[in-house]
């Protein structure tokens, strides 16, 4: 996909031209993506999402792509080939997981109560298909709705960052998640992850690493967690984690497995002002 040729394609969308935009190459295995974001920075600088915010919404972590699922599509793509499996990126923002899924062959459904989240996934994923299968959406809260569909993998990248989510992200689980299907949750070693993991039925299995994973210039470390409630659903993403040299093993109980300090905190990129920082979530993954 040509740098050039992604942004004036992606200002032909009237859903998408709302926005100043960019392109981010994201490198996955041997492949680049090159997917038409917006342009973040300026976005967050004219200041149209901060009334919203005052009345107790969330700041619009949307607009940014993060760590956790840079580091998710590059286990998928680790992985490789999921021809006809069911895929859910939940609370997928701009939806790098989904879009690495849907090169490989899956089915995916993106699922985020932002509009404009999904119209970014979607566009980027459909570039990526080339006209060959569409993707899904559901615009939902998932706080206090459910998602439709059985689903093969669920993801979850960075999306476990507050306890008030948690009890609704296991409802979602419960619910969603096929018999013998899998979660894939990630995140930067935050405490309030590592006890939504632990949380989790004690049905689940997992396997479960740390992988520096690059972000623009910078390395974070992100905790990867795998988990089933079914063993032998574990067995070929254990083969995954263990053939990488880049992983390093964790194992439960995850709420003491913390990243070093270089892995945390702000690393240089991204205006903290918009209350990130307060939230406790981590920065993005930069230009």
């Amino acid at each position: 996909m040509d740098d050039v040729v992604t942004v004036p394609e992606a200002r032909s969308n009237p859903r998408l031209r709302r926005f100043a935009l960019r392109t981010l190459r994201v490198p996955l295995g041997k492949r680049v993506l090159a997917l038409a974001i917006p342009d973040s920075r300026r976005w967050l600088r004219e200041g149209r999402w901060v009334p919203d915010a005052e009345r107790g919404a969330e700041p619009p972590y949307w607009v940014e792509i993060w760590p956790a699922s840079l580091a998710v599509a590059r286990l998928l793509v680790r992985k490789g080939e999921l021809g006809g499996t069911q895929v859910l990126d939940l609370g997928c923002g701009l939806g790098v997981p989904g879009i690495a899924a849907s090169s490989l062959g899956a089915e995916v459904t993106f699922a985020d109560r932002e509009p404009a989240a999904l119209d970014f996934a979607q566009w980027n994923a459909a570039c990526v298909l080339a006209g060959s299968r569409t993707s899904r959406r559901q615009q939902i809260d998932w706080s206090r709705e459910d998602v439709v569909g059985c689903f093969d993998i669920v993801v979850l990248a960075d999306v476990t960052y507050a306890h008030m989510h948690h009890s609704a992200l296991r409802r979602q689980l419960a619910r969603c998640l096929a018999p013998a299907g899998v979660v894939i949750h990630a995140d930067p070693c935050r405490p309030e992850a590592g006890e939504f993991l632990d949380g989790l039925d004690p049905e689940y299995s997992s396997v479960a690493c740390l992988r520096e994973t690059c972000a623009g210039t910078r390395r974070i470390d992100v905790r990867l967690v795998v988990a089933s409630r079914d063993p032998g659903a574990l067995r070929p993403w254990k083969e995954v984690i263990e053939r990488d040299r880049g992983a390093r093993p964790l194992a439960p109980p995850f709420r003491g497995a913390q990243a070093p300090p270089r892995a945390r905190g702000v690393v240089g990129a991204g205006d903290s002002s918009d209350g990130r920082a307060a939230k406790g979530r981590p920065e993005p993954a930069g230009p």
